[in-house]
């Protein structure tokens, strides 16, 4: 389900939250009463209505307890069919799955993204209060991407996809399907008071996934010589070097699963005295590596849910690099710094 965003860990790996002119205002009345000199008491200044302001992901909090799930409930895609809740396999994403008749639509939503790291074909469809604006990404007749635009460029992505093959539910369908959502969070977020959960004490939600690494080293081991370090909104995902597969990158995400899925070629080490499992594959023109250790069980899980560290690393097959054993230093400098289970 990799829908334009980044290469997830584990078995996603297939497929890893963006006044003035009344103070113009308010400012010229008191230059003018000041130049005056008015013996007058000058009444107070107007204070602007929060409910008018800009909405910024700075109103959220901290991100890294953002609660996407208390995003959108899912009775607010009822008016499409039944939402059940899913096993999440992210911090940063709820998952729900709406049946229409005798199918299927998969919803994934609350990933919070830079506007610029979005698909390029977006498009804006529609502009609400406060700043905020809707834009579409990546549609066609199987899968509808929708993303509420903060006015400080943060994007909420909701991402709606029919589960079969074969269903038989038309784009118009799907996209209804992600306009709930959208709509859902925007009625959400517009109040300021975003939701929030408590992560256990020692739970990988608590950390930042760039500060597990020190970015000099892993950018020496990619080859890499500028400063290229990306780390997402909700600071679950870092990624070093450049995305995608053209040059060497590293990426460290801090997720959730069920189970831990692995091609048949994964071993299981000790690294750093946790028990990791190495994963090697890839294409004849790609080398990738992903490293993933066990943590605790996720608070909010619905099926079992684990948190997992995972390390991905990425080599163009030309370079002749090793990405596991890339990987595996990676791991020995990142493991320590994660809280004991």
């Amino acid at each position: 389900m990799t829908r334009g965003r980044p290469p997830a860990p584990l078995g996603w790996l297939a497929m890893m939250a963006r006044g003035a002119r009344r103070a113009a205002a308010v400012l010229a009345v008191g230059v003018l009463v000041a130049l005056g000199g008015c013996a007058g008491e000058v009444p107070g200044s107007a204070v602007p209505d929060p409910a008018e302001q800009p909405l910024t992901v700075d109103s959220f909090g901290d991100l890294r307890t953002l609660d996407p799930c208390g995003l959108a409930q899912p009775a607010a895609f009822a008016a499409h069919g039944q939402a059940r809740p899913l096993s999440r396999l992210s911090f940063d994403e709820c998952l729900v799955a709406v049946t229409i008749g005798q199918d299927n639509v998969e919803v994934e939503y609350g990933l919070l993204r830079q506007l610029s790291a979005l698909p390029e074909q977006g498009r804006e469809i529609g502009t609400l209060s406060r700043g905020m604006r809707v834009v579409q990404t990546d549609s066609d007749e199987r899968r509808c991407e929708r993303h509420l635009v903060l006015a400080d460029d943060v994007a909420i992505s909701v991402f709606a996809q029919r589960q079969g093959a074969d269903a038989e539910l038309s784009a118009e369908q799907i996209c209804a399907v992600a306009k709930a959502g959208v709509d859902a969070i925007f009625e959400t977020v517009q109040t300021g008071n975003a939701p929030h959960w408590e992560p256990p004490h020692n739970s990988l939600a608590r950390l930042s996934a760039c500060s597990a690494l020190p970015t000099d080293e892993v950018l020496g081991l990619l080859g890499r010589t500028s400063r290229e370090v990306t780390l997402f909104p909700a600071e679950h995902q870092c990624i070093w070097g450049l995305p995608g597969g053209e040059t060497p990158n590293a990426q460290l995400d801090f997720v959730v699963s069920a189970e831990e899925t692995s091609s048949g070629d994964a071993s299981v080490e000790q690294i750093a005295g946790r028990s990791t499992t190495v994963d090697p594959t890839g294409t004849d023109e790609l080398r990738v590596c992903t490293i993933s250790t066990e943590h605790i069980e996720f608070a909010q899980a619905i099926e079992g849910e684990r948190e997992y560290a995972v390390i991905r690393t990425l080599f163009p097959s030309a370079t002749g690099t090793d990405p596991c054993e890339v990987g595996s230093k990676l791991a020995e400098m990142a493991w320590p710094t994660l809280p004991p289970r």
